[in-house]
This record gives C-alpha cells, sequence and structure tokens, in this order.
C-alpha cells in the first residue's frame, strides 16, 4: 500500500493544505486537497473517495475533482462514507444550490459521482484494497477506517476526541502497521479541543495508550498550521520515536 500525502493540516493558510492521502493512485482518503497538487492526468485515475465525514476540510476537493475530469473518463467515482455522512454530503452540499449534483451528471444513469455507502464495522472491498468505516467521537457524524490489503493494515482516525471504538477495532488486527492518529491542537488549547472534537498533542498520547502493544509507526496529521510549532515541540517532548509529524508529499509505504 502506497500513501501520498497530499495535505495534511487542519486549516488552509499559504504553504499548508487540508487532509487528502492519495492510495496506490486511484483511491482517496478524504478529500480537502486533491486538484491543487494533483494534474488532470492524475486526477483520471482515481475511482474511489472514501469520506471520513462531512466538514470542509475534509470535503471541498470531491466537487472540483469531479468538475475537471467530467466528460474525460469513462466511468463514474465513487463517493464512499457511511449512510449518514453521504446523506449529509448530499442534502447540505451536492444539491444544485451549494454545488450542482454531479451524482446525476452528465444523467441519472451515468453520472461522474456515484454514492457507495458502506454500514459500520463491514468491509468494502475496493480491488486489491478493503475499507473498513468505523465510528469515531466527532461533532458530526464521523468515522475513521481500518484500511487493509495483503502486506497489511493501517488505522485512521479521521478527526475524533477521545474515543475507543476505532481502537478496539485496531487491537483485533494481526497485520497492523501503522496508526494516523489526528492532533489538533497544542496543550494548553484542552478546551477548545473538547468543544470542537479533536485532539490535544496530550490527548493524542492518551489515545495512543489504547493501541496496547500495537507498536508501529504513527503519524500525525490535521495540526491546525498556526499553532505548529508548538505542537511539534510537544510531540517531541514525547520521546517517541515512532511518531512522525506528516508533512505535504511525504509518501509512505506500508
Amino acid at each position: 500500500m502506497r500513501i501520498q500525502v497530499l495535505g495534511c493540516y487542519g486549516a488552509e493558510m499559504p504553504g499548508y493544505k487540508t487532509s487528502g492521502f492519495l492510495i496506490n493512485d486511484d483511491t482517496l482518503l478524504d478529500a480537502g486537497t486533491v486538484v491543487s497538487v494533483l494534474n488532470v492526468e492524475e486526477q483520471l485515475k482515481i475511482n474511489n473517495i472514501i469520506i471520513s465525514h462531512t466538514h470542509l476540510d475534509h470535503i471541498k476537493d470531491i466537487q472540483f475533482l469531479a468538475d475537471n475530469v467530467i466528460g474525460k473518463r469513462n466511468g463514474h467515482i465513487n463517493l464512499i462514507g457511511t449512510h449518514g455522512v453521504l446523506d449529509i454530503l448530499r442534502a447540505n452540499v451536492l444539491n444544485n444550490i451549494i454545488w450542482p449534483d454531479f451524482t446525476t451528471i452528465p444523467s441519472v444513469n451515468g453520472p461522474i459521482l456515484k454514492l457507495l455507502p458502506v454500514k459500520g464495522k463491514e468491509e468494502l472491498c475496493l480491488g486489491d484494497v478493503t475499507v473498513k468505516p468505523i465510528r469515531v467521537n466527532h461533532i458530526v457524524d464521523a468515522t475513521g477506517y481500518i484500511i487493509k490489503d495483503n502486506d497489511g493494515a493501517i488505522v485512521y482516525t479521521g478527526d475524533t476526541s477521545h474515543t475507543d471504538w476505532i481502537w478496539d477495532a485496531a487491537l483485533k488486527e494481526d497485520n497492523l502497521k501503522a496508526i494516523f492518529i489526528e492532533a489538533s491542537f497544542p496543550n494548553s488549547m484542552a478546551d477548545l479541543a473538547a468543544i470542537s472534537g479533536h485532539l490535544t498533542v496530550q490527548g493524542m498520547a492518551e489515545e495512543l495508550k489504547k493501541a496496547g502493544d500495537k507498536k508501529v509507526p504513527v503519524y500525525v496529521f490535521h495540526m491546525k498550521p498556526q499553532y505548529l510549532d508548538i505542537i511539534e515541540k510537544e510531540i517531541a517532548l514525547l520521546d517517541n520515536k515512532r511518531i512522525k509529524v506528516l508533512k505535504q508529499g511525504d509518501v509512505i509505504e506500508i
């Protein structure tokens, strides 16, 4: 499994792009950043978009991707998420008000985007990769994912505050190879993190304890860039060499 970091921050400003990870060239894990990094030829290879939740920093490039590739590719792109997540997306974005409903364009029978619901804790096969959504604790309907292929599995928390479900699922994976976990705020902003359904660095460290003896690499994302220096210093103070703060352009081979 090859994971390319298109964007990995919890806000957007010059030099910092929001969450978007490209798996094996054809599957997006969240779509906050896509079209500003990938050229059209690369965009045309995308067949699946896995959505953790519908906050703008995780979905905004779905619309621009559809606009860029329509008429240039055969077949649709799957929008994958739980029923709750996809219902929110249809009602509030793909509604011909905020943005054209690309689930009916260019035709109802041949749209460029197709909703593909996946039930919680049930695996969905996408070629060589399977995905399993696990509910997490955010301020909207949100899921993390267990994503795996023949080489191993990763845990992706998506946006979350303290939770147990994703770690219960991770503990059952015999071939877990990596954890992708958010840390949005420095420790001094614990109140704001709690209100917004996110983790501080200390909160992230507490969550990682729930992974038990899974001593695998940990990749941190969704840092608020305005606090990045403090977040990185606090992560360094954890003195855990398994933890790496992601940067745009990183490529992880599982």
